[in-house]
């Protein structure tokens, strides 16, 4: 599995274009900002799919546009559908470019769920706390998270935005920390990637919510 991760948009959501080397076919998750740049990635693959960890504009804003391009599926977690067209503070969308409305999903996420991409495939965790219907995308063959803005290097995902929970968000970060190892690479939904090893030992958040 190859996984390709841009930066897009003001801010720096990590679009990852996640590639089945051996049959081409790409599933690209979180296109939030600069179409073009996700298109590039994707030159020489076969897109299959889109995916959003989560709801916010943020994370959704480009799913119309690579949709009507590519005519491909959408995934999101049902408890997110009332966040892909909310733009959270006035003229945000504008902002951030945001091509909205955005589609209802295609096909509704949920835990356990395998999600194939060739012969490579992820695996499931819905993770709320940050929103309702936050999933994180886990590949046990490559030990990698891909976890959206459930966690990030040294700090936690915001539980004061729409659909925000604490309590909610504690439980999942316990979840992860307790069941997955510390080699495990973890791909956020902004800025550096870390390691849940890393996050364990350093994230002071972590010792205050867990």
């Amino acid at each position: 599995m190859l996984v390709k991760v841009i930066p897009v948009g003001l801010l720096s959501v990590n679009c990852s274009v996640v590639v089945d080397e051996e049959s081409g076919q790409a599933l690209i998750i979180d296109p939030g900002a600069d179409a073009q740049k996700i298109l590039k990635a994707l030159e020489g693959y076969e897109p299959i799919g889109i995916l959003a960890t989560h709801g916010h504009i943020d994370h959704v804003g480009q799913v119309k546009r690579l949709k009507e391009e590519l005519k491909v599926p959408f995934y999101l977690h049902r408890a997110d559908l009332f966040l892909i067209n909310d733009p959270i503070w006035p003229g945000f969308e504008r902002q951030i470019g945001a091509s909205l409305p955005c589609p209802d999903p295609d096909f509704f996420l949920e835990e356990g769920m395998e999600i194939k991409v060739g012969k490579s495939s992820l695996l499931v965790m819905h993770t709320p706390g940050h929103t309702p219907g936050l999933c994180c995308l886990y590949s046990p063959v490559e030990k990698l998270l891909i976890a959206g803005d459930l966690l990030f290097r040294g700090g936690v995902g915001r539980w004061d935005l729409p659909g925000g929970d604490l309590e909610a968000l504690k439980g999942s970060l316990r979840r992860v920390f307790s069941e997955l190892e510390d080699d495990v690479l973890v791909i956020c939904g902004h800025y550096e990637e870390t390691t849940i090893g890393q996050e364990r030992r350093f994230n002071p958040y972590l010792r205050e919510l867990l």
